[in-house]
């Protein structure tokens, strides 16, 4: 396991993401099963992963952390800030396929949205879901997001458009 630990869970670990995971992001980034639950949608060579750990992952500016179980990287999980004066951020995680179905989502999505609120002081904490993305609509709601909305025909898979739903918790309803 190449990153410090940052967030621990009973199941998974969350670390930090270093340039050894490069290869594992690139290879499940594009594999069919993940990238359809993803606004990416072209092919990602090994330098545009870099670019990514260079520009989003190494950025001071929003969280970006792999999710680790066994001392295995399992997925990861961002917490990305809206830049607002109302304290909101946007959650966004996926899981390699090898490791779903395990719970991981579920308690990586808990502790980070924790840490959101007790320490970083948000107000919200939003997520998406694509409408046929049941995995994740269950992570959201059984963490108590509530569905705020939906983006009808926002997405493109399999040659059909589909709805993208949005959740949100408010820190006083996760407090609860």
């Amino acid at each position: 396991m190449a990153g410090a630990v940052f967030l621990e869970g009973d199941q998974v670990e969350l670390r930090t993401i270093e340039e050894e995971d490069i290869e594992f992001l690139q290879k499940n980034i594009n594999k069919q099963e993940i990238r359809k639950y993803l606004t990416v949608r072209k092919p990602v060579n090994k330098v545009q992963q870099q670019d990514f750990f260079q520009e989003a992952v190494s950025s001071d500016q929003d969280v970006q952390l792999a999710i680790c179980s066994d001392g295995e990287i399992a997925g990861i999980i961002s917490l990305e800030d809206e830049q607002d004066d109302i304290g909101a951020a946007t959650l966004g995680l996926w899981i390699a396929s090898e490791y779903q179905r395990n719970g991981y989502g579920t308690e990586a999505a808990r502790l980070i949205t924790e840490y959101g609120f007790n320490e970083l002081n948000y107000h919200r904490i939003s997520a998406r879901a694509y409408e046929y993305n049941k995995g994740s609509q269950k992570i959201w709601k059984k963490l108590g997001f509530q569905k705020e909305g939906e983006l009808r025909e926002k997405t493109f898979y399999d040659g059909e458009f589909g709805d993208i739903l949005i959740y949100g918790v408010l820190e006083h309803e996760w407090r609860n």
